[in-house]
């Protein structure tokens, strides 16, 4: 790409210039003004840390709509217009940054693949029907997900019976501003304030950008693999926020999910901004010191990351996040450790299908996800007994819905994810929840004084799935008698149900030992 050399020389400079798709899109190097004595040329580049290519037939279809709408409005002038009288159509901003590769000078893409991926491949769908010819950039897409999304989209563009109007696409007609600097953390800068027609970039989108420019270059594209691995990110990053800012000392707010883009700048100053610039992969975990009589000291540790821990921006937070994507796979996805049976029914029959409330699920999946990462899986199933009947109180407690608003004000006056990382061994943990004591409203469950008939609320629902896991006759009962004791009966029920899971570990180490 041609332009003012001094333009781009200081790295704290931003150079903007208006080109054509025709311009950009000028083979393996782009010179956009040949006739410049100063200027250079680059190649474009998809760096391998960037995000995937996203966009699905419906946003090809949008761009295809656009660009039939301009053509067809505007032929005739087109065809009796000089080149620089053209009208052009404005497809946005492209962010790119200035790399110096050798003798060779590279401009990555930080903002502009959605659109310049997708004008692409409507460009080689056209050659194939007319056999027009595009000088193209020769891009390399390193995202398994985006070679099948390209490969998914190309198809779709050949089925499609393409209008007269695009037979002969002018790519001189459509415009992009184009945003160039030497500062890689200025063109996300850039990017971030930026309304443009691309893709918006998620909280984690951002945060990946951030530590994997923290990341060294030789070593960066094996962790930008490592974090496409992460199929569960957006879920378990959100759950991280709060258990982060959830805590009785600085209680911070998080945005609700309806303020995505407040959800978004929260993600952002919690997993980048708030970030060390130590190279140092830091992992807190809890450890005790052991000391016997005859003087011998040994220390254990639970080996992972604490979630309440300070980070440091690249490697340290890339392997933070990676080991919490994986707690959340094995325990509330994948499901597979034959060891942690008992706790998946109980998550299954309970967490999810009696529950229904998307709310309460996470609020229990942060406990779980702080509870392993403090003391592990060994007492797992207690554990989480204990913690679902004081998530689940909110249920029990709330007249008829429970709103994200519900869990929010529960955590800030018992503070629930504190009492978790705040004591030292699992049997103070359970003696904490033990004691917890929350009322039980009698709306709506139970059978009714007045007429006799049986709820059939979601709270009415819950409390059945709840009661017959926990093995609680409610059956017959009005909401007044259910209240009064199902707390009391619950109890038992969950020391019945932790005896049962005993035995047959019993049995197992009996049959081990004879």
């Amino acid at each position: 790409m041609t332009m003012q050399q001094d333009a781009v020389n200081n790295p704290m400079d931003i150079a903007v210039t208006s080109v054509t798709a025709a311009q950009l899109f000028s083979g393996d190097v782009i010179d956009v003004d040949k006739e410049s004595q100063n200027g250079f040329k680059a190649r474009l580049n998809l760096p391998e840390y960037q995000r995937p290519y996203k966009w699905s037939p419906s946003d090809v279809e949008a761009l295809l709509s656009d660009l039939e709408a301009y053509f067809t409005a505007n032929t005739e002038m087109i065809d009796s217009q000089s080149k620089h009288d053209k009208p052009m159509l404005y497809l946005g901003s492209v962010v790119l940054h200035q790399v110096a590769n050798g003798s060779e000078t590279i401009l990555n893409i930080i903002d502009g693949q959605q659109r310049i991926t997708t004008l692409q491949l409507i460009c080689i769908a056209i050659a194939a029907k007319n056999g027009k010819s595009y000088s193209l950039p020769n891009m390399q897409y390193a995202s398994p997900s985006s070679h099948e999304r390209i490969a998914k989209n190309y198809k779709w563009l050949t089925t499609q019976s393409l209008p007269e109007s695009l037979v002969a696409l002018d790519l001189n007609c459509i415009n992009f501003t184009v945003v160039i600097t030497q500062s890689e953390d200025e063109a996300y800068r850039f990017f971030e304030t930026q309304n443009t027609g691309g893709v918006r970039l998620s909280g984690p989108q951002v945060i990946k950008a951030h530590h994997l420019r923290a990341i060294p270059s030789e070593i960066q594209n094996n962790f930008a693999r490592k974090w496409e691995s992460f199929n569960y990110l957006d879920g378990v990053v959100n759950r991280l926020l709060k258990a982060r800012r959830w805590q009785a000392f600085g209680f911070k707010h998080v945005p609700s999910h309806r303020a995505p883009e407040g959800v978004k700048k929260a993600i952002v100053k919690e997993f980048a901004e708030n970030t060390g610039g130590k190279n140092e992969d830091l992992a807190f975990s809890r450890g005790a010191q052991i000391k016997s009589l005859s003087g011998a000291i040994s220390l254990q540790l639970v080996d992972g990351y604490l979630a309440k821990q300070p980070l440091n921006a690249g490697i340290n937070t890339v392997n933070y996040l990676a080991y919490f994507n994986e707690l959340y796979h094995t325990l509330m996805v994948e499901q597979s450790q034959p060891y942690l049976e008992p706790f998946y029914s109980f998550y299954n029959e309970v967490v999810l299908k009696a529950n229904n409330s998307d709310f309460l699920t996470e609020l229990f999946d942060i406990a779980i996800l702080l509870y392993v990462s403090e003391f592990g899986t060994e007492h797992l199933n207690e554990a989480s007994f204990w913690l679902a009947r004081c998530v689940f109180s909110i249920r029990l407690y709330n007249e008829k819905t429970v709103r994200e608003d519900s869990i929010s004000s529960f955590v800030h006056k018992y503070p629930l994810l504190d009492w978790i990382t705040t004591a030292y061994e699992h049997k103070q943990l359970v003696t904490m929840l033990q004691s917890f004591e929350r009322d039980i409203t009698p709306d709506n469950i139970g059978i009714s004084d007045r007429d006799g008939k049986p709820s059939n609320g979601v709270k009415q629902k819950f409390l059945k799935g709840y009661a017959k896991f926990f093995n609680i006759l409610i059956a017959e009962r009005t909401g007044n008698q259910i209240a009064e004791s199902f707390d009391a009966d619950l109890k038992q029920g969950i020391a019945y149900k932790l005896a049962e899971l005993k035995e047959p570990n019993i049995k197992i180490l009996q049959e081990c030992v004879a």
